[in-house]
Order: C-alpha cells, then structure tokens, then sequence
C-alpha cells in the first residue's frame, strides 16, 4: 500500500510538472501571437522568460517520469516543443522584429497552430495514459489488500482449528480471541475496514490482537488516504475545466472557495486580492454553513498576526492558531465557536504576489501539516484563471487601442482634407475665374486655357470629397447612423433596400463601427458578389445594435481570407459584440452583427 501511495504521488508530480510545461508552451505562443500581430515590445519580455526556462521545466517534466512508455512520450514532448520554438518561434519573431510582411501571414499562423495542436494532442495522451496507470495501481492495490486479508483470514482459520484440540483452558485463553479475530477478519474482508478486535488477549494472542488491529487501522487509513486523493483529483479536474473553458474569475474564485473547503473539511475559505491602500478585497467566499460566508467585494484591514498579513509579509504559506488569528479569517465565524486555526497559500501571479487563500477551521484540532501542499494546487488554478484573464484582457485593449488610433488617424485626414487642401483648391479655383474674367476679350485663348484649368480644379475638388468621405464621413458626425447608411445606399453601384429602426444616436464608437460594417459590405457586394440587390436591416434591441445584411449573390466569402472582414470582426469583439458570416457557393451572402450598446 505504501509502493502505491508512493507510485499515486509520483503520479501526481508527473501531471503537475506536464501542466507547467503546457503552460509555458501556451504563455509562449500567446506572447509571440501578440508581437507579431500587435508589434508591441512589450510582447517580448514575456516571451523571452518562456522561452529561458522552457529547457529547465523540460527537464523536470521528462525527469518526473517513471514508466518507459510515459519517459519516451515525454521526450518526444519535449522535442516537439523544442523544434517549435527553435523551427518557429525564434524565427517569426525575428522575421515580425525585421518587419517582414509574411510573419503575419495566414500560412504561417497556420503552421504554428498546427504544431500547437499537435503538442497539446501528446499533451492529452500523456494526461491520458497517466490516469490508466493510476487506475492501474489503484486495482492492484486493491487486489494485494484483499489477498491479504484473505490469507490472513485463513491463517487465523487453521489456528483455530490447531487450538479446538488443546486442552480446557486453552480453549477459553486462546479460541475466543481467535474467534473474535476470525469474525473481526470476515468483516475486513467485507470491505469494513473499522472492524478491530479488543485486546485482552496474553502473550502471543494479545500481540496477535495487536498486530491485526494496527493492519486493519494501516488498511483503512490506506483507503482513506486513496479516497481523499481521488476526490482531491476530481475537484482539480473539476477547477481545470472551469479555467480551460476560459469562465470569469469571479465563477473560478467562487468554485476554488468552494472545492477547496469541501476537500480540506475545514468551515470558512476566503480568496482575497491584495490591494495598493493596504487592505484586502475578497473575491471568493465559502462557508460550511449558509448566510455565514465573507460578503464579496467587502475589504479587511490586514491586522498584524493575521494570516493573510502574515502572507503578504513573507510570500510562503503559513498557519496560525486560535490566539493568533484576526482579520479576515475570523470574520465569517460570527454565530459559531471560535476559529481554532487558520491556514493561508499565496496566489502568485507570473512573478508577483496578487493574494491569498486563507482557510479557517472551527474544530478542536489544528488543522494537518499537508493542509499547506494540498491548497498549493488549487492556488495555482486560480493564478492560472487570472493570468488568462489579464491577458485577455490586455488583448482586448490592445485591439481597441489600434482600431481607436485607425479612426482617429482617419478623422484627422479627413479634417485635414477637408480644412486645408480642399479649401486651398477652392481658393485657387475662384481666382483662375477671377483671372479669366480679366482677360481682355482678344486673348481668346488664355481665357479658354484657364477656364479650362478651372474646371480641372473643380474636378480635383470633387475626387478629394469623394476621398474624404470614404475616410470619415462628415454625414455620421453631424446627421448621426441612419443618414450615412441611406448615403451610402444612394452611392452604392449595386441596389440597396434599407430598413432601419432606430432613430437615436449611439456612441461615436458604435456608429463607426455600423457604418463601416455596411461599407465594407456593400464594396463586397460590388467587387466580389455580383449581387443584384442587397437588403440591409439595422434594428435595436434592449442592449444591442442588430445589423443584417443579405445579398442574391455568388457567395462563397471566407471570413479568414482578407483585410475587410478580419477588421470588421476585430471592430465588433473590441466592442463586446460578436459577428457571423454565412457564404455558401451559389446562396449569397449573410452577415450578422450584434453591437452592445447603452441604453442609459
């Protein structure tokens, strides 16, 4: 039993260090994606800290292993991983850092997405093929404490027979215990593993009795060990999916609070982020006892001796007992005994300290040692789940930050058109009449000249507020959505129906990204559909700004392919929003956008 609690925690070494590495394989390829579609520096540092300690999580991932078969699937990781970032990703990056347009091309993404799926397939069979082992393990340590119990069952079955034929006296010393521990036995081999015998036998029966209390004690605490190893499992798992699936904090904060207080049997457990002005905001709570939990959102002084100032002082996990406890720990203990000691873990965020988990316990005894070590992983969820919101986060503002200085780089050209060159070819028109006007009658030809060259000026002008409104339209500043739309039906070279509901004005930002939405539209319908009409319906819903747009044409769009449309998703999904395109060959083309807006 102890080969397989060993064999159970070698396991579970193995999948943490599998998870590190995955990690930092994923951390990675986020960095690099972002410099070489954002070309921000700051992109980099991250990346180069990846790429430094990929070769030492390596070795330790490779090292953990303890089967042939798992050995040579973790090398085979470790070398497809190696391969991407020496074949790839040192590559691109330096091919984005000379500005080569095709480090940014569709090809090559696609190439390292593929070796990405790839590592994270022999990442899943290596996830997979551990847990057989485990199981594996788990029924043959079953089997061996089953046939141990079995055999010693027999054993203690031919003593007693042995015994029946001794003397009077002996039958009353010896056979009952054996008896005893015959029927103590039958139970353990039934599966109950609390069945102990009374010690009162002496000599050899009395160490007997011992002996097979301490086996049975050895077996159960065994299985509960096991037991409380696979739940821990499950409710990591659990945890896992919820940060795989990429839910809020809040949700995986909530789940952390709750699996962890559950696994650990403890009553309170608060998850608190560490704040500039010195105090602690919870952001996850857990009580054993409804209505008892630490409000959210609520903030605690960090009081000295309490855990979590503990924790911020020294950035290791620490514990305390009852006298020391205070703060936020004691809080959630109003109406029950007092806290008789409390546990906290550091939640380390790529480097820094971004909180704590503090867990709090109202029994008689301290809470066990390996409290610690166990609510380590499940603070390592929780850095993971904030680590992917803030990088979400950042892309998502990276992404506004670029479509935000496009419309402003295009308002001012279209106020710089509009203000300067268009007004300065005006000037210039008027006086090529004025100077026209002047001639004498008998230079018939200089006056046909610059009339001539008047008319070209005038035509100039005409082409540069043709270009201007295609930067900013002046029409959406002033008139607001619904005149540019109708604009652009009268200019549009294929037939528009229009149909918009909505009558008030949006946000700027709103009306922007609607007016280029039907603009990249419509250029598509002409250039690429050969549609004959197109049927634009712009309508607004409780929250959301709903455009739909629908022509008769070829079809066959593909939203992976082109500027137009990767920027009009780029435009929606900065706004919150989300955008679908339905193309098939031969059934025209859909599109459907929805655009959060405020109705306040």
């Amino acid at each position: 039993m102890r080969e397989s609690l060993d064999a159970g925690r070698r396991s579970e070494t193995q999948l943490v260090e599998a998870d590190r590495l995955r990690k930092l394989l994923s951390n990675l390829e986020t960095d690099q994606r972002g410099f070489v579609m954002a070309r921000q520096q700051s992109f980099l540092q991250p990346w180069e800290t990846a790429r430094a300690a990929f070769p030492g999580q390596a070795g330790k991932f490779v090292r953990a292993t303890d089967s042939p078969g798992q050995r040579s699937l973790a090398l085979r990781i470790t070398q497809a991983g190696t391969s991407y970032i020496r074949d790839y990703s040192v590559p691109l990056v330096q091919a984005a850092q000379r500005g080569d347009p095709h480090a940014r091309s569709m090809a090559v993404s696609q190439a390292g997405q593929r070796r990405i799926d790839a590592l994270r397939n022999q990442f899943d069979q290596f996830y997979k093929t551990e847990r057989f082992i485990i199981a594996a393990r788990q029924g043959s340590a079953d089997a061996n404490a089953h046939r141990a119990v079995i055999g010693a069952s027999v054993g203690l079955a031919g003593s007693v027979l042995l015994i029946v034929a001794s003397a009077g006296y002996q039958r009353r010393a010896i056979v009952r215990p054996v008896r005893t521990a015959a029927a103590v036995a039958t139970r353990l081999a039934g599966g109950d593993l609390a069945a102990r015998i009374p010690e009162t036998g002496a000599g050899e029966i009395g160490e007997l009795e011992v002996a097979f209390n301490i086996m049975g004690r050895s077996l159960e605490e065994s299985r509960d060990e096991l037991r409380r190893i696979a739940q821990e499992q499950a409710a990591l798992r659990r945890v896992a999916t919820l940060v795989a699936r990429g839910v809020s904090p809040p949700e995986v904060f909530s789940a952390v609070a709750g699996e962890m207080g559950r696994i650990l049997q403890t009553q309170h457990t608060t998850i608190g982020r560490y704040e500039p002005d010195g105090t602690m905001a919870v952001v996850g709570s857990w009580s054993s006892h409804s209505g008892h939990a630490i409000p959210l959102g609520s903030r605690w002084p960090l009081e000295d001796g309490s855990v979590a100032a503990l924790v911020m002082r020294t950035g290791r996990p620490t514990r305390a007992s009852c006298d020391d406890c205070a703060g936020v720990e004691a809080a959630g203990c109003a109406g029950e005994p007092g806290i008789t000691s409390s546990v906290g873990c550091p939640v380390v965020v790529e480097g820094r300290l971004w909180g704590v988990v503090v867990t709090a316990s109202v029994a008689p005894e301290q809470q066990p040692e390996r409290t610690q070590e166990r609510m380590r992983d499940f603070t390592e969820l929780v850095a993971t789940a904030i680590a992917n919101a803030e990088s979400r986060a950042e892309l998502t503002a990276s992404r506004a930050r670029l479509v935000a200085a496009a419309d402003e780089t295009r308002h001012r050209i279209e106020r710089d058109l509009h203000d300067g060159t268009q007004q300065r070819l005006v000037s210039l028109a008027l006086e090529l009449r004025a100077a026209e006007a002047a001639a004498p009658p008998e230079l018939n030809e200089l006056k046909g000249q610059l009339s001539r060259t008047a008319q070209g000026m005038a035509g100039v002008v005409e082409d540069l507020q043709e270009l201007s409104r295609g930067l900013h339209p002046a029409v959406l500043s002033k008139g607001g959505l619904v005149p540019a739309l109708k604009m652009l039906a009268r200019r549009s070279a294929v037939p528009v129906v229009l149909e918009a509901c909505t009558a008030r004005r949006h946000e700027e930002r709103v009306e922007v990204a609607a007016y280029y939405i039907v603009s990249e539209a419509l250029t598509n319908a002409t250039k690429h559909a050969h549609a004959s009409v197109v049927h634009v319906d712009l309508a607004q819903g409780d929250a959301t700004l709903r455009i739909a747009i629908r022509d008769d044409g070829v079809g066959g769009a593909d939203p992976g392919q082109g500027s137009g449309l990767i920027g009009l998703r780029d435009r929606v999904e900065v706004l919150g929003g989300k955008i679908e395109i339905v193309s098939p060959l031969g059934g025209g083309t859909s599109l459907l956008a929805m655009i959060p807006i405020d109705n306040g």
